[in-house]
């Protein structure tokens, strides 16, 4: 079984398991141990980033790596503390700034464990922005990967039709309206266009 040893803000794999399936399933599990609502939005954003994809005509080796990347895009959560995670107010800036931080770990994580090693940049890039006052490294454009740049879009739009502790969810009409507000700002102009043209 894999097993995980956390020491400061580095992480340690050893994983018998060989399989991307098999590893991608354990890590499902360990952010299903830590945070059930993390677990149920990572699925969530993977079916939406696959819908996507697929009418992107992206290619079948492609596809399966958006897919594995949105299942895992926060599997650096599994550092952050519960009571960030579950809190039911919105977060002071402190607490945000260690919120933030789970993109990196996710990019710590993945980066050690070898058949996930070519998604961990766009895991650690998916809170990024167009205009590059994203998170956690300012990255613009077409700096950001691609695989990230659609994360970004499906991610935000899971989020925000679906309850939260401290908010109801938005109708998709509210929340395509958001998205669209955010070219060019956010999100790529041209994902967001084929993404409002699916209605998702």
């Amino acid at each position: 079984m894999l097993q995980n040893s956390i020491i400061d803000d580095d992480i340690i794999f050893q994983y018998p398991c060989k399989t991307r399936l098999e590893i991608t399933n354990y890590l499902l599990t360990l952010i299903h141990q830590h945070d059930v609502d993390t677990a149920r939005h990572s699925y969530n954003v993977a079916n939406i980033a696959v819908r996507f994809a697929k009418r992107l005509n992206l290619s079948s080796q492609m596809v399966k790596d958006i897919s594995v990347a949105a299942l895992l895009h926060d599997i650096g959560k599994i550092k952050i503390p519960r009571r960030i995670l579950s809190k039911p107010e919105k977060l002071t800036n402190s607490e945000f700034e260690i919120m933030k931080r789970h993109s990196q770990y996710g990019f710590l994580i993945l980066s050690k464990i070898r058949p996930l090693q070519h998604i961990a940049e766009a895991v650690c890039c998916h809170h990024e922005k167009i205009n590059g006052k994203g998170y956690p490294n300012g990255k613009a454009g077409d700096e950001i990967p691609f695989i990230a740049q659609i994360l970004s879009i499906t991610d935000v739009y899971e989020a925000l039709t679906t309850d939260r502790t401290y908010r109801k969810a938005m109708s998709q009409k509210e929340a395509l309206q958001v998205i669209n507000s955010g070219r060019e700002t956010h999100f790529n102009s041209v994902l967001v266009n084929m993404f409002l043209l699916g209605g998702c």
